[in-house]
């Protein structure tokens, strides 16, 4: 059976990246987990998840309930759903908005790098913040220039202006002829 929305391309990729990028995010977030969990402990024997509990489970909750909903909404872009389109520009907007910021507020941090020693966890930062700009970034606006497209709205379902604007003139005329039958 022939699917009546078939879906581009466009939509498979970025529904693919999406997964991918999630998975690889997952992935980072669990290699940083470990490292805080097998953290030595301090000076008067406690763990880092002790001493500050609200960032901890910040950490350990916030991430993966992102990264599943961006999974969700992959899964729902790939079976055409229309709410998972709108999602996925909410991310893209909210992707876009923090690459604006990191470039807006630490473009020291994005840009420059340093010629004279620096401690290892600045160069590491440094790396995230350039990793997550040339990342996410060109995906973001990607995304809304593709999600906004009249032919990826129809295949979601979603009728254009012009096509609704087909549909009330073909309306009308269709009442006009049956007002003529009547007569």
């Amino acid at each position: 059976m022939e699917n009546p929305r078939p879906r581009s391309a466009g939509v498979t990729a970025a529904a693919t990246f999406a997964i991918l990028g999630s998975i690889s995010a997952l992935a980072v977030w669990g290699y940083f987990l470990l490292a805080i969990v097998n953290a030595p402990v301090d000076e008067q024997g406690h763990h880092l998840y002790d001493i500050q509990i609200t960032a901890f489970l910040i950490f350990v909750l916030l991430p993966p309930l992102v990264l599943a909903a961006l999974i969700r909404t992959a899964i729902g872009l790939l079976q055409l759903k229309p709410w998972a389109r709108i999602i996925a520009m909410i991310f893209a907007v909210s992707a876009l908005m923090a690459s604006l910021w990191l470039i807006a507020f630490r473009p020291f941090e994005t840009f420059i790098i340093p010629e004279h020693f620096v401690h290892d966890l600045y160069l590491l930062r440094q790396l995230f913040a350039i990793s997550f700009v040339l990342m996410l970034l060109p995906a973001s606006v990607w995304w809304l220039i593709l999600f906004r497209m009249n032919g990826v709205k129809a295949q979601f379902g979603i009728k254009t202006d012009e096509e609704s604007a087909k549909r009330v003139a073909s309306g009308a005329k269709n009442a006009m002829d049956a007002h003529k039958a009547v007569i």
